[in-house]
């Protein structure tokens, strides 16, 4: 059990009290403590002193440890906000089936009475339990995803109603998970259900369904960026060839120092273009370590750069020059 348990517990009864948190107020306060590990998401909410916090965590987290990491970010709160933390409610959803949540919830009791020397590490440990929970059924009582076109999200609008301006921010976030091609079909299912649930006046089943919703977008928003980076890459790497090719078409080795070898290396150069490798690396090798010397008279350097290029090449090289 971490040693870091006594000192996070014994010190949390007499804080000064602050302002409300934010949600990105709670989020980076958390963050900044290092408490989980840097690739966790955290979603927050925060509702009359009461934070409720979600992420994904692997299964093969133990309970025990979920317990220690829902006692570490109370004190982390009630150090940073004071009396405005009365309890915490931390839901970890599985990250490999997505299927499954593990709940904890620390209240002011459970710290204050460890603190008060009351209770042993052991029995603050045996208060706290880890709840067991399916994810996605959402309170709508269906779970059934909505096949939506990206232009029904993108037109789509709110209910009147119960927390209006949040339900508009979060379909904003679909709307631009939709926008670059992420996987907002089951999101936006949920969000029509929780809209539905606003219709017919049912208010107190809607924070579960939208803590849910929120917590998704976070993990499929992520992953669209990290779509949208690798897409970026992809093209940079296509026009960098289309530029190789642009050179091998324009390009031919220039009289001088080495030019045997050097034409050597340009023909292997072109044999690779034309089994579709991509050979910009060797071009800018070639004008860098060669070229450049070459016009500058420096015979040294470019023996150099051609011993090199014919070393990645697999050429045989040779003693003339």
């Amino acid at each position: 059990m971490r040693t870091l348990l006594v000192a996070a517990t014994c010190c949390i009864t007499s804080l000064p009290a602050w302002a409300a948190p934010t949600p990105t107020q709670i989020t980076e306060a958390i963050t900044s403590a290092k408490i989980l590990p840097a690739s966790v998401a955290l979603n927050a909410r925060y509702s009359l002193g009461e934070v409720s916090l979600y992420m994904y965590r692997s299964s093969k987290v133990s309970d025990n440890d979920l317990k220690i990491d829902s006692v570490l970010i109370t004190k982390t709160l009630r150090d940073k906000f004071g009396s405005d933390i009365k309890a915490v409610q931390l839901n970890f959803y599985d990250k490999e089936s997505k299927a499954q949540i593990r709940q904890c919830t620390v209240n002011q009791t459970h710290v204050n009475s460890f603190a008060a020397k009351q209770i042993s590490q052991d029995q603050l440990m045996d208060m706290l339990t880890i709840a067991r929970m399916s994810a996605g059924g959402g309170a709508g009582g269906g779970s059934s995803v909505i096949s939506a076109s990206k232009q029904a999200v993108l037109s789509a609008t709110v209910v009147p109603g119960f927390e209006q301006r949040k339900r508009e921010m979060t379909l904003l976030k679909i709307k631009d998970l939709a926008d670059k091609d992420g996987n907002y079909q089951e999101i936006f299912s949920m969000f029509k259900r929780m809209e539905a649930l606003v219709a017919a006046g049912q208010v107190n089943s809607i924070p579960p369904l939208y803590n849910d919703i929120e917590t998704k977008i976070l993990v499929e928003a992520s992953k669209a960026d990290e779509r949208g980076r690798a897409d970026l890459l992809a093209s940079q790497a296509r026009r960098t060839q289309a530029l190789a090719q642009t050179n091998i078409l324009s390009y031919s080795p220039p009289w001088g120092f080495g030019l045997w070898r050097r034409t050597a290396i340009w023909n292997a150069i072109k044999r690779l273009n034309e089994r579709g490798n991509d050979v910009s690396s060797y071009l800018v090798a070639l004008k860098d370590t060669v070229d450049k010397p070459l016009s500058r008279g420096d015979n040294e350097a470019v023996k150099a750069g051609v011993i090199r290029l014919e070393q990645s090449l697999g050429l045989p090289g040779g003693y003339t020059w």
